[in-house]
């Protein structure tokens, strides 16, 4: 697999951005004409692109199930609901996440929709459990396997020698439904190269579903990709 090492800018950039995010005084985030309530710990879409275009450009369908893994403060998972799509699921191994999300639903008045849980990737769900739309906003950005983080936040960035990206593919396939979508939010800060390889020795090929350009000067370039099965 193609490796790179941690880049010390990137790095610094996202670590500057945390400490913006916790002195701020924002503490609500707006997709879609929706405000979100971020709490203290969890990772701020009032600082980092990601959640709100990929939220804006996942492609919702009215009475389809959509699991969200790595949920964060919930808004991609209560945006779903909201746009008609159910059951929803939304995990994070994150429990501070957890109590985010469990907010944002009620915040939403879609605690009816919305089952919010507690646990690693696919360990929360239950035997038989598939869904229509299954969507991840991947810890993109390739570090060394023996990578030490200095906080827990810095799992939602970083995935050290894409372990967590190889037990995605391993496991996906059994909780998608036929003709259903496989969803992965990356970016340009990712190492798509190491990424594709690891499609092809878990015999999946993949399309990009949505591209867009971040906001700012050096912004990244963000990817939804669509993963499709090759057996």
């Amino acid at each position: 697999m193609s490796k790179v090492s941690h880049e010390g800018p990137v790095v610094e950039a996202i670590k500057q951005k945390l400490i913006l995010a916790e002195s701020s005084d924002v503490s609500e985030f707006e997709c879609m004409g929706r405000l979100f309530n971020i709490h203290k710990n969890v990772f701020p879409p009032t600082h980092f692109q990601s959640t709100g275009i990929f939220t804006k450009n996942i492609p919702y369908t009215q009475n389809t199930s959509f699991l969200e893994l790595g949920c964060g403060a919930g808004v991609t998972a209560v945006t779903a609901a909201l746009e008609g799509c159910y059951p929803v699921v939304a995990s994070d191994i994150s429990g501070e996440a957890v109590e985010n999300t469990l907010f944002n639903v009620m915040r939403h008045n879609v605690n009816n929709f919305v089952s919010v849980r507690h646990g690693d990737l696919f360990d929360t769900l239950e035997e038989g459990e598939s869904f229509d739309v299954i969507f991840w906003n991947s810890n993109f950005l390739f570090v060394p396997e023996n990578y030490s983080f200095q906080e827990k936040i810095y799992h939602a960035f970083y995935d050290p020698g894409y372990i967590t990206h190889k037990r995605f593919l391993m496991e996906a396939k059994k909780y998608i439904n036929p003709q259903g979508k496989l969803l992965i939010g990356f970016s340009s800060q990712g190492n798509e190269a190491a990424f594709s390889e690891l499609l092809m020795e878990y015999d999946y090929n993949y399309l990009v579903l949505y591209e867009e350009r971040g906001k700012g000067e050096n912004s990244q370039i963000y990817k939804i990709f669509q993963l499709v099965s090759l057996i």
